[in-house]
């Protein structure tokens, strides 16, 4: 639009130049004519001048000067005390004020050659020049109406960028037609693409494409087709993982049940047998609850969970589960404490088993990251949402990127290389709290420990009302 305005613009000056060019000549060309006809004559020149005219030779001299004008040029003689010879004005009309505009404003000029001038008189434009300047001192003038191109030109002009801005409009709209044709479908795929996770994978399939060009059309197929293969396999992934583990735990759970009665009763076992008995039990233990966390995690993938939701009381529970840790808690100090009013109940809806393992796996997790003889706090108290349990650490704490994504399966912190895990422990926690229809979150900062809180909510109400 710029360069089409430019070049208009430019070719109207262009335009509008070789008018004034071409009135110049015209007047150079008719004082030029009246001179060779005042030198031909005898008038001007050879010596002679205007002071030796007769009556007889003026008159020539204005006719001469009325026969090379018109109704838009003048030509006229200005005589060097002053006065004018002008036209004889019997068929045209002249207009001294003009004249003395022209005259006027040539003297401003102040120049020793002059050139065409463009002046402005009673609203119209003329083109004026000092055609001619004799020994004598005598001057031949002319000057011509400027032919009103200006409004044409201006005309011209709008109806042109008129033009050029209906047709920018018109190619806008067009590409935004076009554009939103590709774009909208690509943009859907991409948030497809931005939400798509393993839980997303069979959720509102990507809709036909039906107005788009053919390019992004089959694009969309090959998106849908490749979802769905992702799907199958995901699927397929899932009934391994499930099976796998479910055959494992029958086998795993006889090889513990004989480790175990062997380390009992056994009497001729040497201390050094008794202890690889034991590793071997350890081992077998942390398997099962490796299997169990796979299995509760495809369960949850497929909707299959089961929990048995009835009321708890979480003080009791939260003892129990402190006596459970103490055994294995070997190395870490345990403390439990009770912040609930004595007025408030400690009652919340909850699967008992689910809960307790989500405890034990939490205190199992601070006491893998926390330093020999340091303690280890489950807290419960009121929460603006239920009833919370704080399970806290004095142990190297998790970095501040890192926190978002803590609950990810498989995901493990920077500073947790020097441990071991797989980094399902507290994927687990957090499916089995959502299931329960409760929550966790945790706070901590590197260096200063771990809080992680679950808070189950307030349904103890609607629960003893469907009861």
């Amino acid at each position: 639009m710029i360069g089409f305005t430019g070049a208009t613009t430019t070719g109207l000056w262009l335009s509008n130049r070789n008018q004034i060019r071409n009135g110049e000549a015209e007047l150079q060309a008719n004082a030029e004519h009246v001179h060779q006809a005042l030198v031909e004559h005898a008038h001007l020149g050879q010596g002679r001048s205007s002071k030796d005219w007769s009556p007889t030779e003026h008159a020539e001299v204005r006719q001469e000067l009325r026969d090379h004008s018109g109704v838009w040029a003048t030509l006229w003689i200005q005589q060097p005390d002053g006065k004018l010879v002008l036209p004889n004005a019997s068929h045209i009309k002249i207009d001294k004020n003009m004249i003395r505009a022209a005259m006027k404003a040539q003297k401003k000029t102040q120049k020793k050659d002059p050139k065409i001038l463009i002046i402005n008189h009673e609203g119209r434009k003329y083109l004026s020049i000092l055609s001619r300047t004799y020994p004598s001192g005598e001057q031949l003038w002319s000057a011509t109406k400027a032919r009103d191109t200006e409004r044409s030109q201006n005309e011209y002009l709008g109806w042109m960028i008129l033009i050029g801005v209906g047709s920018m409009l018109l190619s806008l709209m067009t590409i935004t037609l076009m554009v939103r044709r590709i774009v909208r479908p690509l943009m859907q795929l991409s948030e497809r693409c931005t939400a798509l996770t393993a839980d997303t994978l069979n959720q509102e399939p990507i809709p036909e494409i039906t107005n788009a060009p053919k390019e992004v059309r089959q694009l969309a197929r090959t998106y849908a087709e490749l979802m769905e293969r992702l799907s199958l396999s995901w699927d397929d992934q899932r009934r391994f993982v499930s099976t796998v583990s479910h055959e494992l735990r029958t086998p795993l759970t006889i090889v513990q049940g004989y480790l175990r009665r062997t380390i009992k009763r056994s009497k001729g076992l040497t201390a050094d047998e008794r202890q690889g008995l034991q590793t071997a039990e350890e081992e077998s233990i942390r398997m099962r609850m490796l299997l169990d966390d796979l299995l509760d995690l495809s369960r949850g993938d497929s909707g299959q969970l089961q929990l048995n939701q009835e009321l708890v009381n979480l003080g009791q529970l939260v003892d129990k589960v402190a006596d459970l840790s103490k055994s294995n808690l070997t190395h870490h100090k345990l403390e439990v404490v009770n912040n609930m009013p004595e007025h408030a109940t400690s009652e919340a809806l909850a699967d008992p088993a689910r809960l307790q393992q989500v405890l034990l796996d939490l205190i199992d997790n601070a006491a893998k990251y926390a330093p020999q003889d340091s303690l280890i706090t489950l807290l419960l108290h009121p929460h603006a949402d239920g009833i919370a349990i704080d399970v806290k650490d004095e142990g190297i704490g998790i970095p501040e990127s890192d926190l978002p994504n803590i609950f990810n399966r498989f995901y493990r912190a920077k500073n947790s290389s020097v441990s071991s895990g797989t980094g399902l422990g507290l994927s687990v926690v957090a499916l089995l709290m959502s299931a329960m229809g409760g929550q966790v979150y945790v706070q901590s900062k590197e260096g200063e420990g771990s809080c992680f809180t679950v808070i189950l909510p307030k349904t103890i109400t609607n629960f003893k009302a469907k009861s």
